[in-house]
């Protein structure tokens, strides 16, 4: 079975850092834009691992499409805290990823740690961005999962790669005897898990993706039981047709296969691809206010915490009033949660410098944005001069589908109908990120009113199949309205 452009430029010529004295630095690569607070030959390390890992993920899938025009944002740090400043997290988390209307990101502490390691969150988190960038279907949670967890232990050694090792929690969980019931991980009966259960789920979730890649008719049996899934068969009938067993009997082969030796696949590196890596220091202010700008941009749920990042931005912001990194963070800080007419004047200041710059072009539509959405009259006269600002952003950056599902948002109301302007607007943006609910609700909405269903089943499927993610119920209940109307047809 076959498994799963220009940079923008920050006006910093007065400044013009070295590599060695900024803090952080940022390097793009064919797949990923990676900013790192640490030196530039370990970020240089990175991204050359995690260009191997697309490429691996290339290899096992048969992946031949070109990378995205929307490369992954990837920030690397140095402590937990640090992922602290974008997201609270739980303590022993070292790792997350953000698929959201304002960007999509992966956040990691470098370097390997006991347990799950920065590295392998990153790994684990990006096998779910390629699998639905590249095959939007629905997966069962343990699947996803437990692919997820396959992968992401990959080695690359010298001219050979290591698939299937395991991690150490993981493997610790599993040895701890307090196994969760197989038919419950495959019935995905899984609400209410204690963090206890849910590493145990992720744990026997790699446990039963290894013990089927590990035999060939194992794999087929896999495809079959996901077709007969498909098409509409019950779980517990379509896995007693793969797999000749019921969640018993295979519960008890997959524990005599972890008491076993476990081995782990190894295949032949190819020879390292002369990737282009683009490596050029930020503005010393990034140090402060780097990642309050992707807190921003992620989104803020919480009325105090956006209130303390907007205070923590203008503070630091202050100490460098004549950088134009530090100038752009406060503008948009000031446009989404301030004085919007203050945050304006910055970027038209700032845009006399660089008038083709994607991300200030954005952030200047952003003001009439936001005033016409919060006001209803005056929504159509701000949502008509935000939409040359997007449309400038969008043609400066073709990837940036923030700006083109934007454009989208502020189009002329056209009766119930939807401008094939408008829908391919949002075809784009959802393209470009598959795992944002409110693009994929919208595109999928609008591709209804043109009934186009089944395409917009494929966009729903990787919103409504992923736990973590927003919007999944409204997903899910779209779904649900069109699996009734083809029954009815």
């Amino acid at each position: 079975m076959r498994l799963l452009t220009h940079f923008l430029i920050y006006a910093l010529l007065a400044l013009a850092p070295s590599t060695a004295s900024a803090r952080w630095i940022e390097a793009r690569s064919p797949n990923f834009v990676v900013y790192s607070d640490g030196g530039e030959e370990s970020l240089r390390r990175s991204v050359q691992l995690l260009e191997d890992y697309d490429r691996l993920l290339r290899t096992l899938t048969g992946t031949t499409a070109p990378p995205s025009a929307s490369p992954l944002k990837v920030y690397l740090v140095s402590s937990a805290a640090r992922l602290n400043q974008v997201e609270p997290v739980p303590n022993g988390v070292l790792g997350f990823y953000r698929a959201r209307l304002g960007g999509t990101a992966a956040f990691a502490v470098r370097g390997d740690r006991p347990g799950v390691g920065g590295e392998e969150v990153l790994m684990h988190e990006y096998a779910h961005h390629f699998a639905m960038r590249y095959y939007p279907a629905y997966y069962p949670a343990w699947y996803s999962e437990g692919f997820a967890e396959y992968v992401m232990t990959a080695r690359f050694a010298g001219d050979r790669i290591e698939v299937g090792r395991y991690n150490a929690g993981r493997a610790i969980t599993l040895l701890r005897d307090t196994w969760l019931p197989v038919d419950r991980i495959f019935s995905g009966q899984l609400g209410g898990l204690s963090r206890e259960q849910t590493g145990q789920f992720y744990a026997e979730s790699w446990l039963i993706v290894h013990y089927l890649f590990a035999d060939e008719a194992h794999r087929n049996a896999l495809t079959r039981y996901f077709a007969d899934l498909h098409r509409g068969v019950a779980e517990t009938q379509a896995f007693h047709t793969a797999f000749g067993t019921d969640h018993q009997g295979f519960e008890a082969e997959l524990k005599r296969y972890m008491a076993g030796r476990i081995a782990y696949s190894v295949m032949a590196r190819p020879a390292v691809a002369n990737i282009a890596i683009t490596v050029r220091p930020l503005s010393p202010a990034a140090d402060d206010l780097l990642l309050p700008l992707a807190a921003l941009m992620i989104g803020i749920p919480q009325p105090e915490r956006e209130a303390a990042t907007f205070a923590t931005i203008k503070t630091a912001a202050a100490r460098y009033p004549d950088d134009p990194y530090a100038q752009r963070v406060l503008a948009r800080a000031e446009i989404g949660s301030g004085d919007r007419a203050a945050g304006t004047a910055i970027i038209d200041r700032l845009l006399q410098s660089a008038p083709n710059d994607a991300e200030l072009l954005y952030f200047r539509g952003l003001g009439d944005f936001y005033t016409g959405r919060k006001d209803a009259a005056m929504r159509i006269e701000k949502f008509a001069a935000a939409r040359p600002w997007f449309a400038r952003a969008a043609v400066a950056d073709p990837g940036y589908y923030t700006a083109i599902y934007r454009l989208a948002q502020t189009a002329p109301a056209n009766g119930s109908a939807v401008p094939k302007e408008t829908l391919t607007q949002l075809t784009t943006a959802l393209a470009l990120a598959p795992l944002v609910g409110d693009i994929a609700v919208d595109a999928a909405t609008a591709l209804m009113a043109s009934h186009q269903y089944a395409a917009a089943e494929q966009a729903l499927i990787p919103i409504a199949s992923n736990p973590h993610g927003g919007n999944v119920e409204r997903a899910r209940a779209i779904l649900a309205s069109i699996h009734q109307s083809n029954r009815q047809d």
